[in-house]
């Protein structure tokens, strides 16, 4: 399906693209770091089911503006607009890895809307000092966006193959000079504008103790933050793969639709 836009504040862009029924129960889609909006096949299990899914493009990815972003808070008000034009009176949201942080902000801002929030390797809550604390990456919290944006460069795309280069979710992530990576970095470990523990829909988490991208600790504190958390725990798994995702759809998410 072709990209579809809604126009918010100052004429920007939100990028999103749906599939599945257009009549089925809606789940918004939050993507990774490394990430394009052009990719059902992950969620094929769920188009089955009779899911609509809607994958949103956050500011610099793809077409969406690159819209500065002061914490994870401002993510719900610039897809509230969304919400508003498709009409939505409720919904789920599915974060996937850096997509987190902004799975948890939609679960904040509409508590009336959002039944569940389904985690799968999700970035932890790192604005939490305990948290932060486990975290094994450099933080750069006064860093200029100039300055993420070569970090952004140099950590993913200096050295790609030309196939890789041609690949949706690296020419997508590039647009902007890698403006929506750099925002990620730049916002996920400062302020977010809310607690975790402010957010009391029911999360689904799942995460491995041999993620080596995200430590399981931080995962673990992070489910401790939730009100209403469900951390289920692998033993041996990656940080992300198509087969895992589609693992925890099947065994996680499979149960809450179909027609």
């Amino acid at each position: 399906m072709m990209n579809q836009t809604v126009t918010y504040k100052n004429g920007n862009i939100l990028s999103y693209a749906e599939y599945g029924d257009k009549n089925g129960y809606p789940i918004l889609i939050q993507h990774g770091l490394i990430a394009s909006i052009h990719h059902p096949d992950l969620f094929e299990r769920l188009i089955q089911v009779g899911a609509r899914l809607i994958c949103i493009a956050r500011p610099g990815y793809g077409e969406s503006s690159p819209v500065l972003m002061n914490q994870m808070a401002d993510w719900a008000e610039i897809v509230s607009v969304l919400i508003d034009q498709l009409g939505l009176s409720h919904f789920d949201v599915l974060g996937m890895s850096s997509g987190a942080p902004y799975s948890y902000a939609l679960g904040c801002k509409f508590p009336e809307k959002v039944r569940n929030i389904f985690i799968f390797s999700g970035i932890p809550a790192l604005y939490d000092e305990e948290v932060l604390s486990f975290w094994p990456y450099p933080v750069s919290k006064n860093a200029s966006m100039a300055e993420m944006e070569k970090l952004t460069f140099d950590l993913f795309f200096s050295n790609l193959s030309q196939e890789d280069l041609e690949k949706d979710d690296i020419q997508d992530s590039m647009m902007n000079h890698g403006f929506g990576i750099a925002q990620d970095l730049k916002i996920r470990t400062g302020d977010w504008g809310f607690k975790l523990a402010d957010v009391n829909t029911k999360v689904w988490m799942r995460h491995s103790k041999t993620d080596h991208s995200v430590p399981f600790i931080t995962a673990e504190l992070t489910s401790k933050l939730l009100p209403n958390c469900m951390l289920d725990v692998r033993e041996n798994d990656d940080h992300f793969s198509k087969e895992l995702l589609d693992d925890f759809i099947r065994t996680v998410m499979f149960g809450h639709y179909g027609k």
